[in-house]
This record gives structure tokens, sequence and C-alpha cells, in this order.
């Protein structure tokens, strides 16, 4: 199966705002969403993120926002009602995935304030609560913030990996400076530079704290699916090229949202420093268009991203010129 795990969207019915897909949404290794705002890229990441069972825990979000993921989907709304259309009737999710090894078909029932049902080529499954494949980094202050509860509760794991050197030195790679591991004090995380002199985290930037936790929970939980809404926001552009550039050579798939042309670019960079026909076939860039709350997408093939960074163009005006 490769680094794939969900191969098609085949189904999104009636979920969020969505009343249904035009036509099933095909994802490749690296996928980066792209489209106006309330076009549903944040819609299909929580799509995403219900697999393979929505009523399943997290060692993150246990600590963050409630006991499950569809707990922590709902409270980031209105509510559990809120993953219904119209807060009305089933919701239906209907994925192509790897399961055991194996293409399937998993199909999720969601329903407000009942426990989910969950199909598995056909056949009603048993809840997988254990399950952490998938990881999802929210468009939210509050939840990137309370990451640290979490690293800080893994700081001997961590170190007994060398995780916190790994991080220290792809920081490196992206600033002037050497930097040899993250250190965990009482107000904070630092970095320790080569002389052995302390810098704090924030003094670098929100961007710096920000892929640190994200660096360090990546390489602890190793998921098969890392969904991150939102990727560039507060990030410094300095930083963006290398976490994709890292993201997309490890051995997971990813599919993120972005607003930013930037994003687009360093794209093209990864794909020409691959000098690899294959490359292509690993990356893709969607565009979502939602009318009448049905989800609209149409795949840029690499001449037309190429023309759109050429032209300099805002990619969530492309988006609009999708035929309905």
């Amino acid at each position: 199966m490769g680094s794939v795990l969900i191969k098609e969207i085949s189904k999104l019915k009636d979920f969020r705002g969505i009343r249904a897909l035009s036509e099933p949404l095909t994802l490749k290794k690296f996928n980066i969403l792209v489209g106006r705002n309330n076009s549903g890229k944040s819609t299909l990441l929580d799509a995403l993120y219900l697999f393979p069972d929505p009523d399943r825990g997290s060692p993150i979000r246990k600590k963050v926002s409630g006991d499950t993921v569809k707990s922590f989907l709902s409270q980031r709304k209105s509510g559990s009602r809120s993953l219904v259309y119209k807060y009305d009737g089933v919701a239906e999710l209907i994925f192509q995935a790897d399961l055991d090894g194996s293409w399937k078909t998993w199909e999720a029932h969601i329903s407000p304030n009942k426990p989910s049902e969950i199909i598995i080529e056909g056949k009603k499954s048993e809840k997988i609560s254990d399950y952490t494949q998938t990881l999802f980094f929210p468009y939210d202050t509050q939840f990137m913030k309370k990451l640290d509860d979490f690293l800080q509760e893994q700081e001997e794991k961590l170190m007994k990996a060398q995780i916190h050197k790994e991080v220290a030195k792809f920081i490196s790679g992206e600033l002037d400076e050497n930097f040899t591991e993250v250190f965990l004090k009482k107000d904070g995380w630092y970095l320790r530079r080569d002389d052995a002199t302390y810098i704090h985290i924030m003094d670098i930037g929100d961007g710096a704290k920000k892929i640190v936790r994200t660096y360090m929970v990546i390489r602890l939980l190793k998921p098969r699916l890392i969904l991150w809404d939102d990727f560039d926001a507060a990030m410094h552009p300095s930083f963006v090229k290398g976490l994709l550039k890292w993201l997309y050579s490890g051995n997971w798939q990813v599919v993120l949202s972005t607003h930013s042309l930037d994003v687009l670019y360093y794209l093209l960079d990864i794909l020409e420093d691959g000098k690899n026909e294959d490359e292509e076939e690993n990356i893709q860039v969607l565009l979502l268009r939602r009318v009448n709350d049905i989800l609209y997408h149409k795949a840029l093939s690499l001449e037309e991203l190429e023309d759109l960074v050429d032209s300099n163009t805002d990619p969530r005006f492309l988006a609009t010129t999708i035929k309905v």
C-alpha cells in the first residue's frame, strides 16, 4: 500500500455544511487543498480525521478537548449536532482505505448524541478505540498551545528517541544558527546553542515554536496520515519550504490546506528537486468550490500549477472558476 492510507473519498453526504460531493475525490501521498473561505477545506479534513473510528480516543485530545475524536470536532463548532448537515439526520462517509494491508470500503454513519456506526466491506465493525494512525493539526490556537502539556508528559520518550536533537538540527537548517537540542525548563522550551547557551523558543518567533511542537509530536506518534488545516498560518516563510520537504519525505500521507501562493511555489521546487517522473504522481493540488452546499473539486495538472504560480494569481480565485 505504500504510504497512502486513504486513496478515495467516495461519498460525503450531509456532513457539516456539505450535502454531497459532486464526484468521488481521489487522494495521493501529498495533497494540498485550496479554496476560498467556507469552501469545504476544513470539512474535508474533519471527515478524514474521523477515520477509522469517530468514537476512538487520542493520547493528545484526552488532554486537550475530550475523550473522542467526534467530541473534539463537535466542540470546535456548536456541539454534536454540528457534524450533521442542518443539524438533523445522519451524516454518511465512505472511503477507500488501507485496512489490514488491503484496500477496503470503509463507511461511517454519524448521528447526533449517538455512537457512530462503522461498516467495513458491507459488515458492521467493532470499534477501534486505540487507533492513533491519524494526526490532525486544526487551525486552533488553543489546541496548539496545549500540545505542550502532551509533550511535557512525553519528555523522557522524546529524549530517549533523540527527537529533541533532531528538531534542533531541523531548526538550525532553516536559521543562521547552530542548535544542538531542545530543552524543557519550567517556563517553556529552549534551544541550546553549540556554545552551551540557551534561547527561549518564543524569542525566535511563534513559527519556530509551532514547528518544534508539531515536529516532535509527529516523530513521537509516527502517524500514517497527517492532516493540517491552514498549514502556513503564523509560520515564517523561511520555515515553510523546509517543513514541506520534510513532510513530503516521510512515510505517511499528508493532506493540508492553505491560502498561500508561496506554499504552491515551494511545492514546485520539491517537484523540480526530485527530478523524477514519479514525483508528480505523488503530489496534487486540489481546488475546492462549494455551490448550493455541493462540494466540487478539481486537481491541477503540473502545467496548470506552473501557470498559476507564474501568473502570481491568488489560488483561491482560481478555485471559483471550477465549472458546476
